[in-house]
Formats: structure tokens, C-alpha cells, sequence
């Protein structure tokens, strides 16, 4: 086997392990024995000169990439986050330039990523070692000058644990922010936080990141804000400022990966030097080093952030391989600098930025040549575009699918019109700031031409995205399902064991058969389609909000509340958690979504799913519309709305919804509140849900003057409040199971001890969002089976 093999298949073993790691634990004791064993083996093996000593020594990097994750998560004793839940006093230095947002005009948020040094616990004397780094959220309500990038400060207050949405089919940021070494938080007022020793450091970052707001500055003043937005984000990356409407239609054509700074990028820049270096004929050697310099000078440019660095090192291993006459060794190369990123930080591994850069650079070093080939009928410029695009997308679509649950059959054609035009302007972009460093007028001048061309890109964009099966939903095949699309894969492109003929050569020589084998698989997955299932209800984590989702046997869907979120912050909980839940379980459609009131926790995300996910009829409470509702409303297509009333029912697939109680909005009066809050029951076979809303006290007892009947599972009244879920409630419906959906470290103190003592004196397993994330039932009418997020 040959040097390039290898190292792919050493690499590979090595990420096969710690993705293995992940998913399963070993004892270290016998990890280690294991690996001795193999050693000797492989050392044994090479004494007799036998050539299968490779696959001891691949093993071997697969058990060392098990031995690395394990070490690497492992928490020092004396880390930051080793005091969760206790009120400290943290020294330490800010390690990056800080992020502020303005909440309204009185007050601003600040947040820092502070380098702690030491900490002193509150019932302590003295400040001890400590380590890790803490995120510091600061709310300033008065004008302020934040504390700069390389500070020393100190911080009181009390150490949080970090904690997201713990759903599956969602982007885990706690484990992206525990890559940056990032292990607690803190949330803070302004008088809490203290400058010790002000160090305005001349770091290049500082530089850069002043140069950067004069560029962004020069940028708004001869630009509309949306189109400056946009050509920040393709010269330096980030979606800050850019019409959320433009974000989408980039997604559903597939070119979002352009407005952050990537592989593509990279290549246009390396690309573009070799071609006018070749033009002024300055020789390979000359112009490749050139090429290597503009790379990195951009990579710089752009803040050197993990993946422009990603690119960037792939840039320069593919120059060298140029200049060393080694283009073959494009796979290897590849392989390398995943192992060297791997040993750096090994949980990249599960970062979506690390997984879609090297699937789809992997894809144009492997299957770019083979898929042009089949291509030879076509015209050479419509060949080449098509099969970059191929290469790389057919590579990464089982995570793309696993993530997103989308695929854009647009993208095609706007890499063919649309893609030429943005890498125009991200050659005018760059051109546009070096003259305007130099002369400003010029650079001006360029920038103005850069925004007719993005203007030109937002209408192209929104046009194709408009255009009718623009993306189609793609359901999660898991691993089996992944495993098995890549040995498809690689049999379509070559590999045949045991002799196995390709594609054409089996429908040639075995026509019959192979209409039969496709009718059955055909048969089968419309069976399996067709055939009913377990009906479920979901109870999602939305932190400090309600949102449950009903799944009928037959794939219909019923949501009842959205979640939302309480402060001003830009997050959208129906967008990013509940909209993406949804396409994770196969819900391309919502045929009712109830909202039990119009509060911002149970409401508040629906305008965000309805703007994903289209959503049919809209049951409401008789009550004064809050914004969330009146933000649904106004949702493209508009939905039918349905007010609510006691008695109200319907059925689907024969799962029972009927509205156990609501407010008889006839008062003069218009009714807002908890005490609005309608209670559905979904009722299947012999199990029933009650869901309440945030039914208190009082609605509670005229649920009991009209005889409410028990039910199997109780979604607990107002997140645990002591409010609400009286001993006489909890005695007539007595409710098997209870789901209690709270926020984690939620600051009203839900669910209260009063109510869960009220649950355990009648004997109710309590189920928990705040602990356990989502919380699934599962039913066929008799059997019930529960399965949490968080086990």
C-alpha cells in the first residue's frame, strides 16, 4: 500500500475513533491493554517483513483517537465551571474582542469571554488558581465604555452552567462553545464587573478589528445597509445585519455557504493570483508563492477564525502540491490536515463547519474527475461548473439531510447564474478595500459597482428561490441509512468488490432482474411509508416556554404552543428550535396549531414556524391578540384562524383533540392572561394528554366544577408554578406521568418544590424539559413507551 493510502486511512481510523468515543465509553485500563497488543503485533509483523502489519497500526490510531477524545473532555479540577451554582468573585483577562448590542436606548448588553486566572468563592478569604474560560453577559442602563480586549477584570456573581436546547435534529452550542475552551457563564449587572488593570494591548486583532469598522463604516456611507451587510459577510464572514428575507432565499438556493468566508473563497483568491500571475508570465514558482501569500494575507484579513483557517491550510497544502509537481497527492493532503485539526481539537469532529468543508473538498479531490467524465456530451463550460457542484454536494448530502433536512435543487443553476456574479463581487469587494486604504475616493468608486452587482444577486436569488420545488424535504436516514448511500456512492463511481459489475453493466446483462429488485424497493418504501405507526407526543425543549407536538399515526400534525423568548434578543425560538424539531421528525406540514394564549412563552415562536413550515388552521383564544399572535397573522400564506371554545373537537387518523375548556370572551372587557389559557385533551386508544397552558388556581377549579376526567399524562399547569396544580386538580385527573416544561435555571424558580411534592404525594413520575430536554410518548392505544432527550 502507498504513502498517499496510508495517510487516509490512518486518518480516517483516527476519526473513526473519536466519533466512536462519543458515542460509547471504554475503561482506559483496557483501552491501553488493547493497544500494547496491537503493538506488539504490528511490531512482530514488521520483524517479518509481513505486509499486513498496516491494519494493527490502523487500529492502533483508531484506539488512540478513543484514548484522545476521552482525555480531551475530561474537566481540569480546578476548571471554572467545577463552580457551577456558586457565587464567586473570577479574575481574569477578556481573550477577545467583545460583542455589544443594543437592546433599547437606555440599556446595552455586553458580552465578554473572559480567561479566568482565579477565583474566590464567596464564603472564602483568599483567591485560588483556577482555569477555563467563563462567558460574560453584562447589562449596562446607562452609556458606557465596555472593557477593552486584554483587561483584567474581575466579575461577582454566580457561575452558570452552560446549557441549550437539548432536542435532537439542532446544532449543540454548548458543545461549540465548549470547543473554545468555553466551560461556565455568567449573566451580570454593570456594577458587578470591575476594570483592574486597563492593558489595551497592540495586538493584531485590535488592529484588525479597527480597520475592519472603518472598512464596514466607508461601506454603509456609499451603500444601502442590507448590500453593505452583504459584502461584509463575503470579505470578513458573518450574517450581522443582512435582511433575514435574503438570508433565506440564500439558503434555499444553496449559496449561504458565500456569505461566510470558505474553501471557496480561498480557491477564488488563490485562483485569481495564478491567473494574473500566468498573465504577466512570472513563472510557476513566482506565481505560486504569490498565490500562497494572498492566501494568507486574506486568511488574516478575515480574522483567522477556525474555518478560514480549515481553508486556508488546504489552500496552501494544494499550492505546495502544485509546486512540488504532486497533485496526486491532493487525497493525502487532505487526510493530513483533518488528522493535524483532529489532534488540535478532536471534538471538530462533530462541528457542522468542519464536517461540510472537508465532505465537500473531499468530494471535488475524489469524484471531480470520474464526474466530469460522465459528463463528455456536455459543453465544456457547462460541464465544469456542473461537475464542482455535483462533486461536492452529492458528498455531503447525508449531512446536509441529517442537519437540515433540506435540499436545494436550485442550487445547480444558481452556481451556473448566480455564483459568477457573487465572485465578481468578492473580487471587486477586495480590490475596493485595498484602494480605499489607499486612495478612498477610488475605493468608493468600487464599492458603489459592488453594490449594483449584489443588488443584481439579491434579485437572481430571490427569483430562483421563488421558483416552485426550489428545495425538497429529505427525512434523516441515520448512520445505517448513511453507511449504505456511501457504498452506493462508491460503487456508482468504481469500486467494485468481488467483481460486482457497475450500474450500466447490470442493466444490460440483468434487465429483468433489476426492474424487479427496483419495483420491490419501490413497493417497500411506499409500504413503509403508508403503513401506520405509534401515534406520539412530543414535548419539546424550548426552555422557559411550552410546545408540545402531537404526531398521528398516519404523519399528521398537531402543535399546540411554540415556546419564545422573554428578553429582546434577536433568537428566535420557533425559527431556530421548534421549526427544525419538526423537520427533524418528517413535519413538512402543521394541519392545526392550537396556542393556548397569546403570552410571548407559548406564543412567541409561532410567526417563526409558520415562516418555515407551513401551517394550515390557527385555534386562538377569545382574547385581545398579543404581538406573537398579531406577528402570525401576518405570516405569508395566511393561515385559517379558528377561534376556541369549550367542547370544540375534531379527529385525525383517530386521535381525539377536544378543547376541555376555554374563555367565553362575551365580557366587555378583553380577556388576557394565564386565566385564558385553553386546556386540550388529545386522546388515543386508552391513553389521554390534558395539556393546560399556564392554567392556574382558579381555572383549574372551573375544569373541576365541569367533572374533568383523568388522564394518563399531564403537562403540568404554568411550568410547575405553586399557582397552579392544586392537591384537588391532581386528585381528579391522576395523571400517571407529568411533563413539566421549564427553563433551565429559569429565574421564577419553576417548577416550585410546593408542586413537585404535590405530583410525588400522589405517586406521578415527573418528567422535566430543564432536565431531561425533549420528552417523547409513544402509543398504539394500549402499550405506552417514553424516551427522553437526556437519558
Amino acid at each position: 500500500m502507498d504513502l498517499n493510502n496510508i495517510i487516509i486511512f490512518v486518518s480516517a481510523a483516527f476519526a473513526a475513533g473519536i466519533w466512536y468515543s462519543g458515542l460509547y465509553s471504554w475503561h482506559v485500563s483496557m483501552l491501553c491493554a488493547l493497544a500494547v497488543l496491537l503493538l506488539l503485533v504490528a511490531l512482530w509483523r514488521v520483524h517479518r517483513n509481513c505486509r499486513q502489519s498496516f491494519w494493527p497500526i490502523i487500529g492502533l490510531f483508531f484506539i488512540a483517537g478513543i484514548l484522545y477524545y476521552q482525555q480531551n473532555v475530561m474537566v481540569r479540577s480546578d476548571d471554572i465551571s467545577q463552580y457551577v451554582g456558586q457565587n464567586v468573585s473570577v479574575e481574569g483577562v477578556i481573550d477577545t474582542i467583545p460583542e455589544t448590542t443594543e437592546l433599547n436606548a437606555q440599556s446595552r448588553l455586553a458580552r465578554y469571554i473572559v480567561n479566568v486566572e482565579k477565583v474566590k468563592p464567596e464564603r472564602a478569604d483568599l483567591l485560588v488558581r483556577a482555569s477555563g474560560k467563563v462567558r460574560v453577559s453584562v447589562l449596562y442602563k446607562e452609556k458606557f465604555k465596555p472593557a477593552a480586549y486584554g483587561d483584567r477584570i474581575t466579575v461577582h456573581g454566580k457561575v452558570l452552567e452552560l446549557h441549550g436546547y437539548n432536542n435532537p435534529g439542532q446544532i449543540d452550542m454548548t458543545v461549540a462553545l465548549k470547543r473554545q475552551n468555553i466551560t461556565a457563564r455568567m449573566s451580570v449587572q454593570s456594577h458587578n464587573l470591575a476594570v483592574v488593570s486597563s492593558k489595551t494591548l497592540h495586538s493584531w486583532r485590535v488592529a484588525l478589528a479597527d480597520w475592519q469598522d472603518r472598512i464596514v463604516n466607508a461601506l454603509q456611507k456609499v451603500m444601502p445597509v442590507n448590500d453593505a451587510a452583504i459584502l461584509t459577510a463575503v470579505l470578513f464572514g458573518g450574517y450581522q445585519g443582512i435582511n433575514k428575507n435574503v438570508i433565506n432565499d440564500f439558503t434555499t438556493t444553496g449559496l449561504i455557504h458565500i456569505l461566510s468566508v470558505s474553501g471557496s473563497h480561498i480557491a477564488l483568491v488563490a485562483g485569481l493570483t495564478r491567473w494574473l500571475g500566468n498573465r504577466l508570465k512570472l513563472g510557476s514558482l513566482p506565481t505560486v508563492t504569490l498565490a500562497g501569500l494572498a492566501v494568507i494575507l486574506y486568511a488574516v484579513i478575515s480574522g483567522l477564525t477556525p474555518p478560514v483557517i480549515r481553508s486556508a491550510v488546504m489552500g496552501l497544502i494544494s499550492l505546495l502540491a502544485v509546486v512540488i509537481g504532486r497533485e496526486s497527492y491532493a487525497p493525502a493532503a487532505l487526510s493530513l490536515t483533518a488528522l493535524g485539526m483532529l489532534v488540535y481539537q478532536p471534538m471538530l469532529l462533530y462541528d457542522i463547519s468542519f464536517q461540510l468543508s472537508f465532505g465537500a473538498t473531499a468530494g471535488l479531490v475524489f469524484l471531480y474527475q470520474p464526474t466530469l467524465k460522465y459528463m463528455t456530451k456536455l459543453p465544456l463550460w457547462l460541464a465544469g461548473p456542473l461537475a464542482v457542484t455535483l462533486s461536492a454536494q452529492v458528498v455531503v448530502l447525508p449531512l446536509i439531510v441529517w442537519h437540515f433536512n433540506s435540499f436545494s435543487l436550485i442550487s445547480f443553476a444558481a452556481n451556473l447564474i448566480v455564483l459568477p456574479i457573487v465572485e465578481l463581487v468578492i473580487v471587486l469587494g477586495l480590490a475596493g478595500v485595498i484602494l480605499y486604504t489607499v486612495v478612498p475616493v477610488i475605493g468608493n468608486i468600487v464599492f458603489v459597482v459592488s453594490s449594483l452587482l449584489i443588488g443584481l444577486v439579491i434579485i437572481l436569488t430571490a427569483l430562483l428561490a421563488s421558483l416552485p420545488g426550489s428545495t425538497i424535504y429529505i427525512p434523516s436516514v441515520g448512520i445505517a441509512g448513511s453507511v449504505m448511500y456511501y457504498l452506493l456512492l462508491a460503487w456508482i463511481y468504481g469500486w467494485r468488490p468481488f467483481n460486482i459489475p457497475g450500474p450500466r453493466g447490470l442493466i444490460v446483462n440483468w434487465p429483468r432482474q433489476c426492474a424487479i429488485i427496483a419495483t420491490l424497493v419501490i413497493c417497500s418504501v411506499l409500504i413503509y411509508i403508508w403503513y401506520p405507526r405509534p401515534m406520539s407526543v412530543h414535548f419539546i425543549d424550548v426552555g422557559q416556554g411550552d410546545a408540545a407536538l402531537i404526531i398521528t399515526p398516519h404523519g399528521k400534525a398537531v402543535l399546540v404552543d411554540t415556546g419564545g423568548s422573554f428578553d429582546s434578543s434577536s433568537f428566535d425560538v420557533g425559527e431556530r428550535v421548534v421549526a427544525p424539531y419538526l423537520k427533524h421528525y418528517g413535519v413538512t406540514v402543521v394541519d392545526y396549531l392550537i396556542l393556548t394564549h397569546g403570552h410571548q412563552d407559548h406564543a412567541g415562536g409561532a410567526a417563526g414556524v409558520a415562516a418555515n413550515i407551513r401551517v394550515n388552521k390557527v385555534m386562538l383564544a377569545r382574547e385581545t391578540y398579543s404581538t406573537a399572535v398579531q406577528a402570525l397573522l401576518h405570516t405569508r400564506p395566511v393561515p385559517t384562524v379558528i377561534p376556541t371554545y369549550t367542547g370544540q373537537n375534531f379527529q385525525i387518523d383517530g386521535v381525539a383533540f377536544n378543547i376541555e375548556q376555554a374563555v367565553d370572551n362575551n365580557n366587555r372587557q378583553p380577556a388576557t392572561g394565564n386565566e385564558v389559557s385553553s386546556v386540550v385533551r388529545v386522546s388515543y386508544g386508552q391513553h389521554s394528554f390534558l395539556i393546560t397552558g399556564d392554567l392556574e388556581a382558579h381555572g383549574e377549579e372551573e375544569l373541576l366544577a365541569k367533572k374533568v376526567n383523568p388522564c394518563t399524562v399531564l403537562k403540568v399547569g404554568h411550568h410547575g408554578a405553586r399557582t397552579s396544580s392544586t392537591p384537588a386538580f391532581l386528585q381528579a385527573v391522576s395523571p400517571k406521568f407529568a411533563v413539566i416544561s421549564a427553563g433551565y435555571n429559569n429565574r421564577f424558580g419553576h417548577p416550585h418544590p410546593e408542586t413537585l411534592k404535590r405530583l410525588a404525594d400522589i405517586h406521578t413520575i415527573v418528567y422535566r424539559t430543564d432536565q431531561q430536554g425533549a420528552i417523547v410518548f409513544k402509543s398504539d392505544g394500549k402499550h405506552m413507551e417514553i424516551e427522553t432527550y437526556i437519558k
